[in-house]
């Protein structure tokens, strides 16, 4: 068995207390190290829960934004501005005459649906002359005005005296054509008779080719016509 002598001995117990100083030493710096980490990824958690909330925060206030612009626009898609005043659309009704000054005065008479469309005055007497929906799944929402010229000057078709716009579930648009009437004749003119001279009254068709489905399915519909920069609103249903 090895012996150490006294001073050999007390040389090895200052080394070992060096030693354990020095685990001390290490031992604290790691867990100083340690607290410096989890403190750091504490911080860098902290960071990315913060950006992602933000995120999220931001999209939300995106999307609100959108859904609130949209119903915006769905709202006031048909008011019309003059410099900082908005009017809505004067509400009409079938058989109203409406008077828009110094231009025309227009009177609604009917609105049907229908593959085909007569003229107004063909009587029981089976014509020849109509206007025909060719396109697939579709059907003619016609909209029949009675039209009386009041300006100075002969208005035409191809001027777009009078326009109307179909309005189906508050959301879908479609635009509509004109046809004109013959005077006194169960026919439909040709584009180069479309017009309306000063004081003359016409019978005009506003067709709007349309899903057939909507004939009978009960949600709301209306036409929104605009004539010489004044804008009307006649509900069908």
């Amino acid at each position: 068995m090895t012996t150490f002598l006294d001073e050999e001995f007390s040389d090895l117990e200052q080394e070992l207390k060096m030693t354990d100083k020095s685990k001390s030493n290490l031992r604290n710096k790691l867990l100083q190290n340690t607290v410096t980490i989890k403190k750091r990824e504490l911080k860098n958690n902290r960071v990315w829960q913060y950006n992602t909330i933000t995120v999220i925060l931001i999209a939300a206030v995106i999307i609100f934004l959108a859904t609130q612009s949209l119903d915006t626009l769905r709202h006031t898609a048909f008011k019309v501005s003059y410099s900082d005043e908005i009017l809505e659309p004067t509400e009409v009704k079938m058989m109203d005459k409406v008077v828009v000054q110094d231009y025309i005065e227009f009177t609604i008479q009917s609105n049907n649906f229908g593959k085909i469309i007569n003229p107004s005055n063909s009587g029981p007497t089976i014509t020849p002359n109509y206007k025909f929906n060719g396109n697939k799944g579709e059907i003619y929402l016609d909209i029949l005005v009675t039209v009386r010229n009041t300006s100075s000057t002969e208005l035409s078709e191809a001027d777009d005296f009078m326009s109307i716009k179909i309005i189906y579930d508050e959301r879908e648009e479609f635009n509509s054509f004109t046809s004109f009437e013959k005077v006194g004749e169960s026919k439909f003119t040709s584009l180069n008779n479309s017009s309306i001279k000063p004081l003359q009254t016409r019978v005009v068709h506003f067709l709007t080719s349309v899903p057939a489905s909507i004939e009978k399915d009960g949600k709301p519909l209306k036409a929104v016509i605009t004539a010489n920069g004044e804008n009307y609103e006649y509900v069908i249903r």
